[in-house]
């Protein structure tokens, strides 16, 4: 392809999962030779690196099939996954007070978020659930409630709440924005159903699927997919120089990080 071009939208989502891959296959080569999962925290990075990058394949998958407000979901996900993977590892902003305690204590409010939620659920569903399935539920319910009396701190912020909780580049990186611009393919409403209608004079126009390009939406996938590599690396003391110099170049600094 001569330089002068511009690269077609297959062309961009090769480069960039070239790039994720080899970013992800480094690091997870890394965690296998040179981490013994015993702290809470490098099981958290273990997981994250292998769910993430599940989720950025299936994203480069639906890209290329053409289907992007699936691909919005997906990217919801990611980025509230980064945030929240970034106020485990990242926040507070002072380096001297992130202990393993401290990132373990913030695991405890994670886990107890998603039980908190987790157990209201159940509990509206029992509220009307047939006879048959409330012995289950009971016991999950009782379940549920056993493991909360044993996380002693408070739940974690909301998802909206952890953004400002993170240094200021990480507010950046996680793309707030972006968390808004994707909440029309994960909760559909009367809105994002009429924005797929379009009127042409008498005749109605459907477009089942949203207006955001393939390549800002992959900009997005790239974007998210770095930040999470890099927060496991960080973590780990790895270095993140090379990924940092290779994801601007590709990036041409066209989506803030």
């Amino acid at each position: 392809m001569n330089e002068n071009q511009n690269p077609s939208e297959q062309d961009i989502l090769a480069r960039n999962n070239a790039l994720v891959s080899k970013w992800f296959n480094e690091t997870a080569s890394l965690i296998e030779s040179e981490v013994q999962p015993q702290r809470r925290a490098d099981v958290l990075c273990a997981s994250a690196l292998s769910v993430s990058m599940n989720y950025y394949n299936a994203i480069v998958r639906l890209l290329q099939d053409g289907f992007h407000m699936p691909v919005k979901a997906l990217l919801r996900i990611l980025c509230e996954l980064t945030a929240r993977l970034a106020w485990c590892l990242m926040a507070p902003i002072d380096k001297k007070k992130r202990s393993e305690k401290q990132i373990s204590k913030k695991i405890d409010q994670w886990m107890k978020y998603s039980e908190m939620k987790s157990l209201r659920i159940l509990e509206e569903f029992r509220k009307f659930a047939a006879e048959e399935q409330r012995a289950d539920l009971e016991e999950a319910i009782e379940e549920k409630r056993a493991v909360l009396r044993e996380i002693h701190c408070q739940q974690m912020p909301r998802t909206i709440q952890v953004f400002n909780k993170l240094p200021s580049h990480w507010r950046r990186r996680v793309y707030p924005r972006g968390y808004m611009q994707f909440n029309n393919a994960v909760h559909i409403d009367l809105t994002s159903l009429s924005q797929r209608l379009t009127r042409d004079g008498e005749m109605m126009m459907v477009d089942f699927d949203s207006t955001e390009s393939v390549e800002e939406l992959a900009g997005y996938a790239l974007s998210f997919a770095f930040s999470i590599i890099s927060l496991i690396r960080e973590y780990f003391g790895w270095d993140t120089s090379q990924m940092e110099r290779e994801f601007h170049e590709m990036n041409h600094g066209e989506l803030d990080t």
